[in-house]
């Protein structure tokens, strides 16, 4: 053993005799020093530093998320991916409103690029948060042209979603959301063209991008969406089938696994009134109604659900019937929603639509004046006062009749009107066309009326031509009713015209006194059928040269105004008799004074005081 361990230390000696210490140690430190120019610098391309500085400037972003609004993102993220419809309505109607006014009143929430660490890059929270994004930008700010492209980009991206997964979509948004989808759509839609259509404030970058935008919010485009959504739902046979009476197995076989699903089911629904709109702004109003064939107008129907679109559904569908010339059925569907809106005044406040519903019923009460005095009649007693009182000046006009009623006509008109569009842009890529569009008036042209491209004023030449024809009817049914019989020659010398001009005008009055309208009772008709009716109670007939006059009033109703008040007034009385009567305070001092003991005999009631509901005396 003792000679093996030599051998070893021996072997270990010849061994570092042979070790080169230069190459086992190396020249670490003895090569002379370091040379910055042998070494090159790095090569970063432009698309990498922007791509730093747009991290760099969403980290900045990020940090002036108030922490509050963080944790509501990723509370409002928690509840879409748990389906949790409370949550989520709390948070969309609430929270999101709520911090609106708090943080962003003014501003641009945070980009979804920012906030999307907040949610794991979550794509389709990230695609329902841009749709709240751009309404706010919409509502409060004013977008430029590129929120325009791409608030369009984000609902394609959305529909696309909806439409074209593999089968329905794991998702449930409460039915709010849902019909604020379907109107944010259509307004950003309505609002693009209105802004498309006004070339000359259009600067050379917006020019080129029209040019260039190609479908961007095109009415076709818009169509084939709601069309789609009608479409996928089925939404038009759920109703007829509904409408047979068919069971829930049948109808969920009839609509398929898309039509069964609550989200389907409400956008196919909002689609339909979406419709209505849409035909309306493009000027279809036929077409307009006809979409709404299967929807019931009561308040029993789905859309009642939601206050908003149960106020346009009845606000476009009147204006239809208006723009028809079907008054009473216009006056009716007015009527209807008004004392709706009435009756529901009180919640409607706690609504952050609540601004947004009082408009339209104030636009709806310019309409119900316009067809009242078109078409007289004394359908609701209380809504005709309101509208008086809002637009008794005008309405006086109206009334009266003749060329001086026009400007009143004119101006109500175009205050309860929608906005209308034109279905095709300008030619944007045709530079000579365009330039001879926005080429300005020759100066003999300076008073001329408006651009014929102007769909508004269109509709309004077509609603004045017709009010124009009926001017002279309200002055001689104002002499009609002062005699049972009169000379034709009589009545022409009256109005200072000739015999067979005032022929024409009684002719014309007869024509104006007869309209079509839906018979009571026919809700589950459609909104096109319809009977042709007498609005006017006074009616005539002419032999040899002799009018003949009969009238039929029609007086009020006293007998029901009566049963109802006295059964609200016997219900008032009964709930009051029922009411307890309220406890004395225990355990408070009173003041020295002598009560009388429980067991005496009760006084006679005091004959002074203030009467109160149970039937004691309030002292003064």
């Amino acid at each position: 053993m003792a000679q093996q361990r030599m051998a070893l230390w021996a072997a270990e000696a010849d061994i570092d005799e042979d070790v080169d210490l230069h190459l086992a140690i190396g020249n670490y430190g003895q090569s002379g020093h370091f040379e910055d120019a042998q070494i090159q610098a790095p090569q970063i391309d432009e698309a990498t530093i922007l791509a730093m500085q747009q991290h760099m400037a969403q980290q900045a972003a990020f940090s002036q998320i108030p922490d509050v609004v963080k944790a509501f993102i990723v509370h409002f993220h928690q509840a879409v991916l748990d389906n949790n419809l409370a949550e989520i309505t709390i948070a969309y109607e609430s929270g999101w409103n709520k911090y609106t006014e708090k943080f962003y009143s003014k501003s641009e929430w945070p980009e979804a690029e920012v906030i999307a660490p907040l949610v794991n890059d979550d794509p389709i929270f990230l695609i329902l948060y841009r749709e709240l994004y751009y309404r706010h930008v919409y509502s409060r700010l004013q977008p430029n042209i590129d929120d325009r492209f791409h608030s369009y980009e984000n609902s394609c991206e959305l529909f696309n979603y909806l439409l074209n997964s593999e089968g329905p979509v794991q998702l449930e948004l409460p039915e709010q959301w849902l019909w604020d989808i379907i109107d944010e759509f259509i307004y950003q839609f309505q609002v693009f063209c209105t802004w498309r259509s006004k070339v000359k404030s259009k600067t050379e970058d917006e020019l080129m991008m029209l040019a260039d935008g190609g479908p961007v919010w095109s009415s076709y485009s818009v169509l084939n969406v709601l069309y789609s959504l009608i479409q996928k739902s089925r939404i038009n046979e759920h109703l007829i089938a509904q409408q047979e009476g068919k069971t829930p197995e049948e109808i969920a076989e009839i609509i398929g696994d898309y039509g069964q699903r609550p989200l389907y089911r409400n956008l196919g629904y909002f689609s339909l009134v979406g419709l209505l709109r849409v035909h309306v702004l493009l000027g279809d109003f036929t077409l307009a109604l006809k979409v709404m064939e299967n929807v019931e107008l009561n308040q029993k129907s789905p859309f009642t659900r939601v206050t908003a679109c149960h106020v346009a559904t009845y606000y476009y569908v009147g204006f239809c019937y208006v723009m028809l010339r079907r008054y009473p059925d216009a006056i009716r569907t007015f009527v209807n929603v008004l004392n709706f809106i009435m009756r529901m005044r009180q919640y409607h406040t706690r609504s952050y639509q609540y601004d947004q519903i009082s408009k339209t019923a104030d636009r709806m009460y310019a309409l119900f004046a316009v067809c009242n005095a078109l078409s007289p009649s004394r359908l609701d007693d209380n809504v005709a006062n309101i509208s008086k009182e809002r637009y008794g000046e005008q309405f006086a006009k109206m009334a009266r009749g003749g060329e001086e009623s026009l400007p009143a006509f004119e101006e109500l008109f175009l205050y309860a009107c929608p906005k209308f569009i034109t279905a095709n842009p300008p030619p944007y890529d045709d530079p000579a066309a365009l330039s001879a569009l926005v080429a300005p008036p020759s100066p003999i042209d300076s008073s001329a009326p408006p651009s014929p491209t102007d769909p508004t004023h269109r509709h309004l030449s077509l609603f004045l031509a017709d009010v124009a024809a009926q001017a002279p009817v309200p002055t001689l049914r104002s002499f009609l009713r002062l005699y049972t019989s009169l000379g034709a020659a009589k009545l022409a010398n009256f109005l200072d015209v000739d015999e067979e001009e005032i022929v024409q005008e009684m002719m014309l009055m007869k024509q104006a006194s007869k309209s079509v309208s839906r018979v009571a009772g026919s809700e589950r008709g459609s909104l096109l059928d319809g009977e042709t009716i007498t609005t006017s109670d006074l009616n005539f007939v002419i032999a040899e040269n002799m009018v003949h006059i009969t009238e039929s009033t029609i007086g009020r109703r006293y007998a029901g105004w009566f049963i109802k008040n006295t059964e609200r007034t016997a219900r008032i009385y009964d709930d009051l008799k029922n009411m307890p009567l309220p406890q004395p305070a225990k355990n408070v001092a009173t003041p020295s004074v002598v009560s009388p003991s429980a067991d005496a005999p009760s006084k006679a009631p005091r004959t002074g005081g203030q009467k109160v509901a149970w039937g004691g005396a309030k002292v003064a």
